[in-house]
């Protein structure tokens, strides 16, 4: 089982944006000293916020870190670049808060009793009326309920201004899985207040930064932007204005909590320093991180924009992949992405996404998705060297999902060589809100043999009957939680070669066994 490092849980340079998915860099090290050596050349196709593939690149490996997404690629360059000047950011940090300051503080500023206090967080209401605020004294959080007059004084200030600054403003796609509305636009997604201090925020950082520096910037006002939204809802059973942390979709609760831009978008730069600190010193000894003191090759790092189902890479050409490809509609990555991708004028690819959608307008399901990763799958043994590996990492609730990733694998030709679960530190609500699913991830790793597997094709009710008794029989010796079923079950399957018609393997477990008080699973007769 691959586990956390005990020792270094995370590291700065993988919390200077939100970007999801975000696998612990201690539990992907490992597979790197397993499977590679230095210098060769290592792939990831979905890559995402890039953390497999900066871990390689650390250790002394070329990598072609890939992702369909814009802001992914973004976050990646970002993360990758040794060329920045850390003093210099800080000196045009000062350039633009002199100007940003008087800006937000007109904005928030408020007289409390004859003094001028700056709120850090608003409560507010969902047709925008302020109710109550928090704000600094001394080092106590001082809680305000706001009087009628103040809040319809501000409203009426806020209704009445005009933005000069650009901010995006386009339409969402449509999608009630994560609560986007026919008509939403980015805009809706703020106050008018936030949406004046960001858009402001982001015509200073154009005006004052450029090349790296100015990424850096872009990349704190991009992890910002949620923070700073209507996404923000009050935890309820810990105060009408404890905060809870925006999740996936674009849901606006009856209540929200509005942040001042200024106060949160200080933490998350220095958030991005930090992280682009921690990336630097990595680099500054020449020595493999894995063998210390073994002679070091010349490596590079490579973001590309391809789509996974068409890579532009050579035949046989790579040494190692590994990946973590989309879970299905867990989260619709580029039309949650629009939050970012439309303020940076990024315009993502949707025709070519793997992914399956609930938005009727973009035709995603899961025959789509099947076919897809098909293809994904083909992509990475055509660009694998023969006898070299590949890891998967992959989590989905539904059975259908599952059985698209392990008929791409058997179908493809690879072979198993090891099967594991890759631990995380936290667990999404998801996961962690429903008895009956897995936690954590399934780590496969496979090598691309020569010879053609074997590959088991039999009919849907023969393989139910055969699934059946398999786990009964996990059962009965004791083997009883979700995960340990799960991993007996898809581990049959793919050393098998089993090619799955339409079962729905969660469908199989659900249906015809149930999960005592205990949380285990059992026998319907028992």
């Amino acid at each position: 089982m691959v586990t956390k490092d005990n020792d270094k849980q995370s590291y700065p340079r993988y919390s200077m944006h939100k970007y999801w998915g975000k696998k612990p860099a201690a539990a992907v090290k490992p597979l790197i000293s397993e499977y590679t050596s230095n210098g060769d050349v290592v792939l990831d196709p979905f890559s995402g916020y890039g953390v497999f593939c900066c871990e390689a690149y650390i250790a002394g490996r070329s990598v072609i870190a890939n992702d369909l997404n814009p802001i992914a690629n973004f976050i990646a360059s970002t993360l990758f670049e040794k060329h920045i000047d850390i003093n210099k950011v800080n000196r045009i940090w000062e350039q633009i808060l002199k100007e940003f300051k008087p800006f937000v503080e007109e904005w928030y500023n408020i007289s409390i009793d004859g003094t001028i206090i700056t709120p850090i967080s608003i409560l507010r209401s969902s047709d925008n009326k302020p109710l109550k605020l928090t704000y600094k004294s001394g080092r106590n959080t001082i809680t305000f309920d706001i009087p009628q007059d103040l809040a319809n004084a501000f409203l009426q200030k806020e209704n009445n201004s005009f933005i000069s600054d650009w901010y995006p403003n386009e339409e969402v796609i449509p999608n009630s899985r994560i609560s986007a509305t026919q008509g939403m636009c980015i805009g809706d997604l703020f106050t008018k207040r936030t949406l004046s201090c960001h858009a402001r925020l982001l015509s200073l950082i154009e005006k004052y930064a450029d090349g790296n520096e100015k990424d850096l910037f872009l990349l704190a006002f991009t992890a910002n932007l949620a923070n700073c939204s209507k996404l923000v809802p009050p935890i309820k059973s810990r105060g009408d204005i404890a905060q809870g942390a925006w999740m996936t979709g674009f849901y606006i609760g009856e209540t929200y909590i509005e942040n001042n831009v200024l106060h949160y978008y200080t933490n998350r730069l220095n958030k991005a320093i930090k992280g682009k600190e921690d990336y630097l010193s990595c680099f500054k000894d020449a020595v493999n991180l894995f063998s210390p003191g073994a002679e070091v090759h010349d490596s590079f790092y490579k973001i590309s924009n391809d789509d996974a189902k068409h890579l532009k890479i050579e035949d046989n050409s790579i040494d190692y992949v590994f990946t973590d490809p989309p879970y299905g509609d867990t989260v619709p990555y580029f039309e949650q992405s629009a939050f970012w991708n439309a303020w940076l004028k990024l315009k993502p690819d949707y025709s070519q996404e793997i992914v399956i959608s609930d938005s009727n307008e973009r035709g995603k399901d899961i025959s789509t998705f099947e076919r897809d990763i098909f293809q994904a799958i083909s992509e990475i043994r055509r660009v694998l060297k023969p006898n070299k590996y590949f890891s998967i990492t992959y989590h989905s609730l539904s059975g259908l999902e599952w059985k698209a990733i392990t008929n791409a694998c058997v179908l493809n030709d690879f072979k198993v060589v090891k099967f594991e679960w890759l631990e995380q530190k936290t667990y999404p609500p998801r996961q962690l809100n429903r008895l009956k699913t897995i936690k954590g991830d399934v780590l496969v790793t496979f090598v691309k043999s020569e010879e053609k597997t074997h590959k088991y094709r039999i009919s849907d009710e023969q393989l139910k009957l055969q699934m059946l008794n398999l786990i009964s029989v996990t059962i009965n010796v004791g083997v009883r939680d979700t995960n340990s079923i799960m991993m007996t079950i898809m581990e049959w399957v793919l050393r098998d070669g089993i090619v799955i018609d339409s079962l729905d393997v969660f469908e199989v477990l659900n249906k015809n066994f149930k999960i005592g008080e205990d949380g285990l699973w059992m026998l319907i007769e028992d």
